[in-house]
């Protein structure tokens, strides 16, 4: 499997230097206006693609930056669509993401690297099936400014590539791959 977007369903915790608390912002994400995509493989040549609602998100930022010092995000996995119902619900059994047990998927950032709005890199832990790994978004600022109620924004996108086994969804390897693309597009929201 491949899972695409999980822009908003990241958490991030860094601080490149101390940063006071009183110097962080924090800009939450709009959830309506934001995705989180995976993508797999079906028989290793198929790419099928799916969403993951985010059910909250947050971006810390320090100062006037917008490169990110720390974000959360939680994503509502009772509620993936891959626009196939056997399939959304074979993926929300134990055979994957055991919703009944597991029904959300989070990420905690632990480092942010890269000064370049274009290209800068979130490690973190992301929590899916009850169980806890890293994993590495390449991320980058695509555009800021005001939308047309006057609201500060700024868009962030960001990907990765995991592999699903990792997280104990080892099930069907030759109906799904195992390797995973996520890809996150987030708007978040000025304080």
């Amino acid at each position: 499997m491949k899972f695409a977007t999980l822009a908003a369903s990241c958490i991030l915790a860094f601080a490149a230097g101390p940063v006071s608390a009183a110097a962080l912002q924090t800009w939450n994400v709009d959830p309506v206006h934001s995705t989180a995509q995976f993508t797999a493989k079906h028989f290793g040549i198929v790419p099928v693609l799916g969403t993951i609602p985010i059910r909250s998100a947050s971006v810390k930022i320090a100062g006037d930056g917008q490169i990110p010092v720390a974000v959360s995000a939680v994503l509502d996995v009772a509620k993936l669509d891959t626009h196939n119902d056997d399939r959304d619900n074979d993926l929300r059994s134990a055979h994957f993401f055991n919703v009944a047990a597991n029904p959300d998927m989070r990420f905690q950032s632990t480092k942010v690297e890269g000064s370049n709005p274009k290209q800068f890199t979130i490690s973190g832990d992301l929590t899916m099936n009850g169980q806890t790994h890293p994993v590495v978004l390449n991320a980058q600022v695509l555009a800021s400014g005001k939308s047309p109620r006057g609201k500060s924004i700024i868009a962030y996108s960001a990907t990765a590539e995991i592999d699903r086994t990792k997280w104990g969804m080892d099930y069907g390897p030759m109906f799904v791959g195992n390797t995973v693309d996520i890809s996150l597009n987030v708007e978040a929201d000025g304080p």
